[in-house]
């Protein structure tokens, strides 16, 4: 009994087959061609949808080798410098290891974006207001770096020079602009940043100068 199912169920299929055969051979070219492009179509959106998946799929282990490590490995060695040029400035300067500690990541911070010496940065904050966050001139220089917010405000573009970390950086950016401005000249920069640019207060300027750079050595020899 199997057996006859089984050729009956081949009879059919032949037939089907030679019927779909006779059709298409009698259909037009045209519709031979569509059909075509369509069945080409599918294969084609079911290659992309495999490619798409397989893409889309988490690829955990590169998250979990890379990601965390980056975070572990730059954390700890900015913690660690910040921490010993603040005992640096403490024990250079004599400046209290609490003030210098707070100041250290605003001066490492402002001396990189500006691409300034960091105890250059330190030793002009030193000159200028001692380390006191609030410090005020009798012309209207205020903060760290002593930065006269009608002169560098818009400069600087900064909303409050009352912060002493927006000071300092502000301090570095003036600093670096007037390096340029000098062609890497320190003396002629550090002029300009205590006395301006076209002063006749020359030699007022060149003892600020000689105080920087005198700060700036004791700096550099102190030992990390």
């Amino acid at each position: 009994m199997s057996h006859q199912i089984a050729t009956v169920q081949e009879i059919a299929t032949g037939r089907r087959q030679q019927t779909w055969q006779v059709a298409w051979a009698g259909a037009p070219r045209a519709v031979k061609i569509l059909a075509k492009v369509q069945i080409g179509l599918v294969f084609a959106l079911l290659t992309v949808s495999s490619i798409v998946a397989h893409l889309g799929a988490p690829v955990r282990y590169e998250q979990t080798a890379f990601a965390l490590p980056a975070i572990e490995s730059s954390a700890q060695p900015w913690a660690s410098e910040v921490n010993a040029f603040g005992h640096k400035v403490s024990q250079a300067f004599g400046v209290r290891r609490t003030t210098a500690t707070e100041f250290a990541p605003w001066i490492l911070e402002a001396s990189q974006r500006q691409g300034l010496e960091p105890e250059l940065l330190a030793s002009l904050v030193l000159t200028e207001s001692s380390f006191r966050k609030h410090a005020r001139s009798h012309v209207g220089a205020i903060g760290p770096a002593q930065v006269r917010p009608e002169f560098w405000g818009g400069f600087c573009g900064s909303n409050d020079l009352n912060d002493p970390a927006e000071n300092i950086y502000c301090g570095a950016q003036v600093l670096s602009h007037l390096l340029e401005r000098c062609e890497d000249d320190d003396v002629c920069a550090l002029m300009a940043y205590n006395i301006g640019i076209h002063s006749n207060q020359a030699q007022a300027g060149r003892r600020y100068v000689s105080k920087v750079d005198r700060y700036r050595e004791t700096l550099r020899d102190y030992p990390l």
